[in-house]
């Protein structure tokens, strides 16, 4: 970004030089590119298959919670759902949630509003939680999250 460095002052490179500082992202380039490697050798239809039956069981396995609100369409063959769900449970902020799930059950999920403050305000709500779930998840794992969410809406039902 600069052309000439002297003790009073600098002289910039022109556009759009100027505007790169630093060095080159290389490291971050040469991961990406083994990243996309390694997504290849498994197969992105095989990932996305696989998560969409991974939204689907953590979908229908949320909704056993009691008092659970579950945000967004019901997953369908032709409409299915990316491997997150944001919810709220009854009288119980979303942050709480996440919190005692970390603290309690070492599971970590999101609270907060998301970068989606419209939405929520849209929703009537100020918050909410999210669970997400990647191709090295399995529904063990939901298995796990649901057990500990049912914990953790018991431990705060309990002061009622």
């Amino acid at each position: 970004m600069i052309s000439d460095v002297f003790l009073d002052h600098s002289t910039y490179a022109e556009p759009p030089s100027r505007f790169e500082a630093g060095t080159p992202a290389i490291g971050e380039a040469i991961g990406l590119g083994a990243a996309i490697d390694y997504l290849t050798g498994i197969g992105m239809q095989k990932i996305h298959d696989y998560e969409v039956e991974l939204a689907e069981y953590l979908y229908e396995s949320l909704r056993s919670v009691p008092n659970v609100r579950i945000y967004g369409p019901v997953p369908t063959k032709n409409a299915p759902r990316a491997a997150l769900c944001s919810f709220n449970v009854e009288n119980i902020h979303p942050t709480d949630i996440a919190t005692f799930l970390d603290q309690q059950h070492g599971v970590a999920i999101r609270s907060g509003h998301h970068c989606a403050q419209p939405l929520h305000r849209y929703l009537g709500i100020n918050a909410s939680a999210r669970v997400s779930l990647y191709f090295y998840n399995t529904k063990e794992d939901v298995d796990s999250f649901i057990q500990a969410l049912s914990d953790t809406v018991n431990f705060f039902n309990s002061f009622k």
